[in-house]
């Protein structure tokens, strides 16, 4: 599975399940991080953010979403709790993970590859000789 499908599901595994609004996300396997602004879908992936934003995980059961990523292919998640399991349709990539407080858990089995991330509290740019936090997730 490409990388940007990995960043997309824990993008939208860890908004749904925990509620929480994801500014960043950083991955502890590779020690880097990945802002949500920069990803070149930055756009939809905000306006999933508006669309879910009151779901916050509190449904408690099952709960299904699609996320289009063109003509051909679209993320399918389905939600029970904190853990989710999906596909890319229209491909072999198949996951399943969880979410325990800040961090997303992800097993891609289509690469045979566990991923973690967690979610960055806020993202900080500097202005005017000061740092200021522009865009920070919350609890809903």
């Amino acid at each position: 599975m490409k990388q940007q499908n990995r960043i997309r599901i824990a993008f939208i595994a860890g908004r749904l399940i925990s509620g929480k609004r994801v500014a960043s996300l950083y991955d502890v396997d590779s020690l880097t991080t990945v802002e949500i602004d920069k990803q070149p879908d930055a756009d939809c992936l905000r306006e999933f953010d508006q669309q879910y934003k009151d779901y916050a995980g509190s449904n408690g059961d099952n709960f299904c979403c699609r996320y289009g990523l063109g003509k051909k292919h679209a993320i399918s998640l389905s939600i029970k709790g904190s853990t989710f399991i999906g596909y890319i349709t229209g491909s072999t990539a198949v996951f399943m993970g969880n979410v325990k407080g800040d961090s997303i858990y992800i097993y891609d089995r289509e690469d045979s590859v566990h991923l973690h991330y967690r979610i960055s509290g806020c993202v900080v740019e500097r202005e005017e000789g000061r740092d200021t936090c522009k865009r920070c997730w919350i609890m809903k």
